[in-house]
């Protein structure tokens, strides 16, 4: 990878009225084809930072993808107004997850830019969580 971005992810998650908010500011990096954008990068735990996540997001002819491999991998499909089933990696096991897309936007371009998401959790069609993201990509200055 050749960690040409920084990449700043904050994502909010409300689960029965109370909010929590990470933000997390790492290198990555970004391709930019014909009808395809992605945009990689790891993502390391404040309490073991030895422990690492590598996260890949896709876009699609409007479709948003997050792939994270590492001790909690998950599969993410996003798409406005749209439900998908999507599987989700624990220590304890696995599990499939429901997520209704609400909004998605995206502003991108060779220089970097932006997506924001907006969607619902489910658990046996229950909403168990509502949640946002931010995803801002900058080019790196040259020094």
């Amino acid at each position: 990878m050749k960690e040409k971005y920084i990449i700043t992810v904050i994502g909010k998650q409300t689960v029965d009225g109370e909010q929590d908010q990470i933000e997390v500011i790492t290198a990555g990096d970004m391709v930019i084809e014909e009808e395809k954008i992605t945009i990689v990068y790891p993502e390391y735990s404040e309490d073991v930072p030895a422990k690492r996540t590598d996260t890949t997001v896709t876009l699609e002819r409007g479709v948003l993808s997050i792939d994270r491999q590492g001790e909690m991998s998950s599969h993410l499909i996003l798409e406005q107004g749209k439900r998908h089933e999507c599987l989700y990696q624990t220590p304890m096991g696995q599990m499939f997850i429901g997520i209704f897309t609400d909004d998605i936007d995206t502003r991108l371009d060779q220089s970097g830019g932006e997506i924001t998401a907006a969607y619902q959790l489910d658990f046996n069609r229950t909403v168990v969580s509502y949640n946002e993201f931010h995803i801002s990509i900058k080019e790196k200055q040259s020094a």
